[in-house]
This record gives C-alpha cells, sequence and structure tokens, in this order.
C-alpha cells in the first residue's frame, strides 16, 4: 500500500509541475546542457560514493565487519540502484546491510553499520543547512527551515552524548530491543573518539563533494547559480527528499529546487532543468550498479532460521563466516 502511495505522490507532485512549468523552455534549456560538466559532476558523485564507502568501512569494523574497501564501494554503488528500483527510501540500506551480513548471521550487526553511516551524513548535512543560514543571505521562509535543521542536528548531539555507556546488550526481540542495540551502538562509538572524528571529517568531504556536484550542474545548464547558495540548496533538497512521500525523490526534488531558485530570479523551467540533471546523475550512478549487481560476481545469500539480532559482542556470528567475507 505505502508504495502505491509513494507513486502516487510523484506522479501528482510532477503532474502539478508539467502544468505550471513552462516545459518549451526545459527542453530548450536542456537541449544547451554543456555535457562535460554533466560529466564531471558524474565523477564528482563517484568520488563522494567512494568517501561513503571509506567512512562505511571504518563504521563497519568495530562490529566485526573486515572486508576491503573495493566491497563496500561496490555495494554502495548497488544500494543507489536499488533506491532507484525500489519505492521507498531504505531499500538500498537494506541491500548494502544483507550483502555485508553475507549470510553469516549477523544482520542486525550489519544493518546497524549502515544506520551508522547514515547519521554520521545526515548529521553534517543538517550542519551544513544550519551554518549556510548564518552566512548566506536567504528569504525567512528558507532560513528558518536552515535554523530548524540546526537544532535537529543539536539534539541528536546532545543524544549520542548522552546515551548510557553500558556496551552489553541481551540479544532480544522486539521494538525495545532495537532501540536498545542502537543505543549499544552509539556507545561504542563514543567510547572510540578518534573514529567518531575521521568518519566526522569524511562526511563533511562528502557533504561539499555533493555541493559540488549540484554546482557543476548548474554551469551545465547555464544558470547563475552561486556555488555559496549550493550550501543552501543541496541539504535542504535532499533532506526533503527523505520524506515518505514519493518514489526515489520524484517531484519533490523538482518542487523544492524551484521554490529554492526563485528568489534567484531563476525561471521554472529552467529549475525543473537542473533538478533532471541532478536526477539523472543518481540513475548513471545506479545504472553502474545495476551492472554489478546482475554481474553474478555477489553471491545470493539465504536467510538461516538460526540467525540471531546483533549482543554487544562485535565478533557475535563469525563462526563460519565464509573466507572471502572475513
Amino acid at each position: 500500500m505505502k508504495k502505491y502511495a509513494r507513486l502516487f505522490g510523484s506522479a501528482v507532485l510532477l503532474a502539478v509541475l508539467a502544468w505550471r512549468v513552462d516545459l518549451a523552455l526545459v527542453a530548450r534549456t536542456l537541449a544547451g546542457v554543456r555535457w562535460g560538466w554533466w560529466l564531471g559532476a558524474v565523477l564528482c558523485y563517484a568520488a563522494a560514493q567512494g568517501l561513503s564507502s571509506l567512512r562505511w568501512q571504518a563504521l563497519a569494523l568495530p562490529l566485526g565487519f573486515r572486508r576491503p574497501l573495493r566491497e563496500y564501494v561496490s555495494l554502495y554503488f548497488i544500494g543507489t540502484f536499488f533506491n532507484l528500483l525500489l519505492p521507498t527510501s531504505v531499500g538500498g540500506d537494506i541491500a548494502r546491510a544483507w550483502y555485508l551480513d553475507a549470510g553469516t548471521g549477523r544482520r542486525w550487526s550489519a544493518l546497524l553499520s549502515v544506520l551508522a553511516d547514515r547519521l554520521s551524513g545526515l548529521f553534517v548535512l543538517l550542519l551544513m543547512a544550519f551554518g549556510a543560514a548564518l552566512v548566506v543571505p536567504l528569504e525567512p521562509w528558507v532560513r528558518l527551515p536552515a535554523l530548524g535543521a540546526g537544532a535537529a542536528a543539536g539534539l541528536g548531539l546532545v543524544f549520542f552524548l548522552l546515551v548510557p555507556r553500558d556496551r552489553e546488550t541481551p540479544a532480544r526481540r522486539g521494538v525495545r530491543g532495537k532501540v536498545r542495540q542502537v543505543a549499544v551502538l552509539l556507545a561504542l562509538y563514543r567510547g572510540s573518539p578518534r573514529l567518531v572524528l575521521v568518519t566526522t571529517a569524511l562526511s563533511v568531504l562528502v557533504q561539499v563533494a555533493n555541493v559540488v556536484l549540484l554546482w557543476m550542474l548548474g554551469q551545465a545548464a547555464g544558470l547563475p547559480l552561486p556555488l555559496s547558495y549550493c550550501f543552501v540548496l543541496m541539504p535542504l533538497v535532499s533532506l526533503l527528499t527523505l520524506l515518505p512521500i514519493s518514489v526515489a525523490g520524484l517531484g519533490v526534488r523538482e518542487g523544492a529546487v524551484v521554490l529554492l531558485l526563485d528568489p534567484l530570479g531563476i525561471a521554472a523551467g529552467r529549475a525543473v532543468t537542473l533538478s533532471l540533471l541532478w536526477f539523472s546523475v543518481f540513475v548513471a550512478a545506479g545504472l553502474a550498479g545495476a551492472g554489478l549487481y546482475l554481474s553474478g560476481r555477489l553471491p545470493r545469500y539465504e536467510v538461516r532460521a538460526d540467525d540471531e539480532p546483533v549482543g554487544g559482542h562485535p565478533d557475535q556470528g563469525r563462526a563460519g563466516q565464509p573466507r572471502d567475507a572475513a
């Protein structure tokens, strides 16, 4: 039912945009795209994926996962493919956790590593929106959500600092058990300040790469889009696409870009072109992930009846782990 609601949401949003936007202007802007800039944006996104993979590898190591970086990179691109394929924003995360688990029975450890990776990127994204709102001149209706993002980041930081230090937790099922496991995970990372600093620095580089990517797409479309404004545009639009009302952010991304570029005097048709180019970068990465997935190089694992949720021990479930997954 939820997937149909998302499909309906994207269809409605795109229909409204098609009705209100000058499609001829969109076509003319697309016809004038400088594809060298677009290719540079794709390469920039690939670099961001590599940095994200390095961050995930660092966060997964304390949980007992020791894989070469090339596997994390492959899984990141495959996750992008599933994010585009499935009508949910977490389909790629589940796929990444599934393959990281590799049939060892540590699926919750794998999922928690993906969650930690997501939270690290989200925290920096929120701070970036907040910082940009303090520096870049913005309309009040843009500045307030950006400042709210900073408040959300602050609350997340307080929760991280106040989470109990107890790292031991029984393997229990249910919602309370899962919340407890997340708390144990946060306590584990809080006990490794160097790891937190390194992964946060990687998250900063990832988000800066995404900002540069968006600026390059603006250059490709010939838009008067300042790099400084991209530090507001990218995080706010990215946060809005996390809302569970569309498929892969379609419709939400386009509408948000139109609204946020209006104060710069950029016509809606040209703004929609920018959002379409932005989405095309994700599609290009997803196609690369599809190639990796369909190549058959990654094995298919079956769920075993004796799989248990992650406990407090980082090496839980390593017995019997395949040699190539160690």
